[in-house]
């Protein structure tokens, strides 16, 4: 074999450094001489970006102290006595409901007058002296006096002219077409106005159309 001379050596290293995508020290060594070429190497960018972070100033790290605590929210335990509370509830601590009357019921009431029975007409002064009133019924207009539910006995009396009817007292309502009446049974029941509380839901519609007897109202 001929000896490579360190010119030609030195031209074949240059074009394998061109072709190369490496850059890594070449060594070129012949018979009579050595000529090293060292050329600095390309980083990887991995590399770079892993010694650039490490650069950076360390981050402190957050131990469980530095962090703000996640509020809950508290949890509701239901205990089963409050709802057996619920359920023996007596049926005398609720409103009862109202006792409904029919134009057949109120004629046989108004035959056989009761003392403990009062028939209310929950309308208007006016509107009973245009109509008149079933025999026997009290005025207590709901409209313009609904306090009246709510007062003692004694200025109920000297107010209405009549005495306010006790717990052993069955009152029925009855207006004009049943929607006051039916208003006036809620506020006995909450005012523990009378004891059992009826209504009449024909009211003076039913009465005067069904031809009942009708009691004239002086003024």
């Amino acid at each position: 074999m001929a000896a490579i001379q360190p010119a030609s050596s030195l031209r074949q290293c240059l074009r394998t450094i061109s072709t190369s995508t490496s850059r890594r020290a070449i060594t070129c060594s012949s018979t009579s001489s050595t000529i090293r070429l060292s050329l600095p190497q390309r980083r990887p960018a991995s590399t770079q970006a892993s010694q650039a972070s490490l650069c950076l100033p360390p981050q402190k790290s957050l131990d469980r102290g530095h962090l703000m605590p996640r509020l809950r929210q508290p949890r509701r335990h239901f205990t089963g006595t409050r709802f057996i509370a619920r359920n023996e509830q007596t049926p005398s601590s609720e409103p009862q409901p109202s006792t409904l009357y029919t134009f057949a019921d109120m004629q046989s009431l108004t035959s056989r007058p009761a003392p403990n029975r009062v028939i209310i007409d929950v309308r208007e002064p006016s509107e009973l002296k245009a109509t008149g009133k079933i025999p026997g019924a009290q005025n207590l207009p709901i409209k313009s006096a609904a306090d009246g539910f709510f007062l003692g006995p004694d200025e109920f009396e000297e107010r209405f002219g009549w005495e306010k009817p006790t717990a052993q007292d069955e009152v029925i309502f009855y207006c004009k077409a049943g929607v006051r009446s039916r208003a006036a049974a809620g506020l006995a029941a909450q005012a523990a106005f009378g004891g059992k509380i009826g209504e009449f839901p024909g009211s003076w519609i039913e009465w005067a159309e069904k031809g009942g007897e009708v009691e004239k109202v002086e003024e």
